[in-house]
C-alpha cells in the first residue's frame, strides 16, 4: 500500500498466502508492482519474504485475520553525518525491508516471533506498555527504572519492540489495547548501514497504530521512530526513518531534516535518472572499535557534536549581527552565501583552531553541558586512550562542506551533470577516508596553508573535503574498487567504520562494475581486511552487491481485489 491509500481491514493469513502463491498475478501483481516496480525478480523476492512471514504466523498463531505493514531500508547518497545538525540529505528507499504481520488478540500480551531463528520469541504484558503518565518521553526514557530495564536487555531486539509499542500507545491515548500477535520478517542485512533497526521500529509502530484505529502524519511518524530508538539507548537523528516515511518509488528525497524544528515543507522529491544506477555494496564488516581507532573516531564525533555552538561563537566574535547568527541554527542555513562569500568562510575557519585539548576547548568556548557531552562520546574510551587533543577545524569544515555537497548533488542530477554528482561523492568520501588506494594513511590538511591553497584555487565549498575520518580500510578499498571499475563516484553511507558503500554508475556499466567489485571482495586480501578467516562464498558475493530499486515508502500492504478482501 502507498502512503496515501485507505487503511485495510484484516484478511485471513491463509487467504493472503493464496494471493501470494509463486504464480501470483492480477490484483496481487498490480499491488506489488505499485510498491516495488516492475522487475519480476524483485517482485518474487518481495512475495517470498511475505509468504515466509505469513507461513510462520500460521504455524505459531493459526489462521487469524491479519494486516501487513512494511518499512524499507534506506540509503543516503550525499549528506553524511549532517542530519543531527540539520544539513541537507539525499535519501532513497532500499528494496530490502522489514515486514510485520499483525493480528489483534485479546490475550493481554504483545507476542513477537521472528522468521530468523537467531531472534527468540518476545512476549510482554500489555501492562508493561503503559505510556508515561506525564506524557514527557524524555523524562520517561531517562527515568532510572527505564534505564535499568533497558540495560538488563542490552543488545536484545526486544528493546526496539518495546520502545515502538510504548511510543505507539502514547499516540493511541485511551483506545482499548488488549494485546496482539505479530511475526517479523526481514531481508535487510544486519550491520550493513541500511537502517534495519529503524525499519523494525517503524513497521511495528505502524502496525500497532493502525490495528488499534490510530495514525500519525509524516512528521509524527519520523519523530516517534526517533523516540523508540532513544528508548533503546541509541541517540539517532531523523534521517533514516525520514527516508522510509518520505520516500517514493523511484525517487530521491532532498531535504534538510532538523529534529528540533522538523518542518517538511521544504522536502523535494525528484525522479532518479533512469540512465543511472546505484550499487549498494555490503562490506560484510561490523563496527568494532578499540584503542587508538576508537579514540580518533569518537574524538571527531565529540568535536562535531558541538559544531554549531562553536561556529556561532566565532561568528559573533567576527562581528556578525546577533540576529543573523541566531538564524544560523542548522547547517542548511550556513553556506558561503549566508556567511558573506568564500573569503568569509576562510576567515571563519582560520579562527577555529586545528585542534585543542579538552580543557582548552571548554575554556575557549564555554560549551553548555560540556562534561555531559564529553562523557557521552568519550566515556567508553579507556583513560589511556582518551585523546589529548581534539581535532576541531577538520570536522567542522566537513560539516559545512558536506551539507553544501548534498545541496549541489541534487542540482547536479537534475541538470544531468552526472560527472559532478560522482565527484561530489568522491570528495565527500575523501573527508571520511583513512587510507589511500595503496593502503597508506590518508592525510587531509586543514591548516592555514591548506585554506590558503583552497581559496587561491577558487574551489567552491562543496569541493573541500574537510576531515571527519569515519571510514575504514575496508570501506576505502570498496570505494577504490568501484571507482577503478568505472563508477562515476562512490562513498560510504551511514555512520561509517563498517556497513555499506554506494557507487553511482551509468546504467550500461552497472553490471560490469558490480562484477569487478565482487571480484575484489572474493580475494584473500579483502578477507584479511574484513577480518574474515575465509573469503566470501558465492552466495554472499551475489548478495553483497545489489542495484538499488527504491520502492514506495513505509505503509500498509493491501491487495484490494484479493479473495476475501473487503
Amino acid at each position: 500500500m502507498t502512503n496515501d491509500m485507505p487503511l485495510a481491514s484484516p484478511i485471513a493469513a491463509l487467504t493472503w498466502l493464496r494471493a501470494l502463491e509463486p504464480s501470483f498475478a492480477g490484483a496481487t501483481r498490480q499491488c506489488l508492482g505499485r510498491i516495488y516496480g516492475d522487475n519480476e525478480e524483485e517482485l518474487r523476492r518481495r512475495a517470498t519474504l511475505l509468504r515466509n512471514a505469513l507461513t510462520r504466523f500460521v504455524e505459531r498463531f493459526g489462521d487469524a485475520p491479519v494486516r501487513i505493514f512494511r518499512a524499507p531500508g534506506r540509503i543516503n547518497l550525499r549528506g553524511m553525518h549532517v542530519d543531527t545538525h540539520g544539513g541537507y540529505l539525499n535519501l532513497m528507499t532500499h528494496q530490502r525491508e522489514v515486514v510485520a504481520v499483525m493480528a489483534q488478540a485479546d490475550v493481554g500480551r504483545c507476542v513477537f516471533v521472528n522468521t530468523d531463528p537467531a531472534f527468540g520469541e518476545v512476549s510482554f504484558a500489555v501492562e508493561e506498555t503503559r505510556p508515561p503518565v506525564s506524557g514527557a518521553w524524555l523524562d520517561f526514557i531517562y527515568a532510572p527504572e527505564t534505564v535499568r530495564r533497558v540495560a538488563s536487555r542490552k543488545g536484545d531486539w526486544s528493546n526496539y519492540l518495546r520502545g515502538a509499542v510504548i511510543r505507539a500507545r502514547c499516540a493511541l491515548g485511551h483506545r482499548p489495547f488488549t494485546g496482539f500477535h505479530c511475526v517479523i520478517g526481514s531481508d535487510l542485512p544486519r550491520g550493513a548501514a541500511l537502517s534495519s533497526s529503524h525499519a523494525l521500529c517503524l513497521a511495528v509502530l505502524l502496525g500497532v497504530l493502525h490495528t488499534h484505529g490510530g495514525d500519525m502524519d509524516e512528521t509524527q511518524r519520523i519523530l516517534a521512530v526517533r523516540d523508540a530508538e532513544w528508548y533503546t539507548g541509541a541517540r539517532t537523528g531523523v534521517s533514516d526513518q525520514g527516508a522510509m516515511v518520505l520516500g517514493r518509488r523511484g525517487m530521491l528525497v532532498n531535504a534538510a531534516l532538523f529534529a528540533e524544528d522538523l518542518d517538511l515543507s521544504g522536502v523535494r522529491r525528484i525522479l532518479f535518472p533512469d540512465t543511472l544506477r546505484v550499487l549498494v555494496i555490503n562490506s560484510h564488516t561490523s563496527r568494532n572499535l578499540s584503542g587508538a581507532q576508537l579514540s580518533a573516531y569518537t574524538g571527531n564525533r565529540f568535536a562535531y557534536s558541538m559544531a554549531l555552538a562553536i561556529l556561532r561563537r566565532e561568528l559573533l566574535a567576527m562581528g556578525v549581527a546577533p540576529d543573523r547568527v541566531a538564524a544560523m541554527d542548522r547547517l542548511a542555513r550556513i553556506d558561503a552565501d549566508a556567511l558573506g562569500g568564500p573569503r568569509v568562510v576562510v576567515e571563519l575557519l582560520r579562527r577555529i583552531p586545528v585542534s585543542l585539548s579538552p580543557e582548552e576547548l571548554q575554556d575557549r568556548y564555554q560549551i553548555a553541558d560540556f562534561e555531559v557531552i564529553y562523557a557521552r562520546y568519550l566515556g567508553g574510551v579507556s583513560q589511556m586512550h582518551r585523546p589529548r587533543w581534539i581535532n576541531l577545524r577538520g570536522p567542522l569544515l566537513f560539516g559545512l562542506a558536506e551539507s553544501e555537497r548534498a545541496r549541489r548533488f541534487t542540482q547536479a542530477l537534475e541538470s544531468g551533470d552526472y560527472a559532478l554528482a560522482g565527484r561530489l561523492m568522491n570528495v565527500g568520501h575523501d573527508g571520511d577516508r583513512v587510507v589511500d588506494a595503496a593502503g597508506n594513511p590518508f592525510r587531509r590538511d586543514v591548516d592555514d596553508a591548506a585554506l590558503d591553497a583552497m581559496e587561491q584555487d577558487s574551489l567552491p565549498l562543496a569541493l573541500w573535503p574537510g576531515d571527519y575520518g569515519a571510514s575504514s580500510p575496508v570501506l576505502d578499498a570498496l570505494v577504490d574498487a568501484a571507482i577503478s571499475a568505472g563508477a562515476l563516484g562512490a562513498s560510504l553511507t551511514g555512520a561509517g567504520i563498517a556497513g555499506a558503500v554506494l557507487a553511482l554508475c551509468r546504467a550500461e556499466n552497472a553490471d560490469s562494475i558490480a562484477e569487478k567489485v565482487r571480484g575484489t571482495m572474493a580475494t584473500e586480501r579483502y578477507a584479511a581486511l574484513a577480518g574474515r578467516d575465509v573469503p566470501l562464498d558465492a552466495g554472499e558475493l551475489a548478495e553483497a552487491v545489489v542495484v538499488n530499486t527504491a520502492p514506495e515508502g513505509a505503509g500498509e500492504l493491501r491487495i484490494n481485489d484479493a479473495p476475501g478482501a473487503p
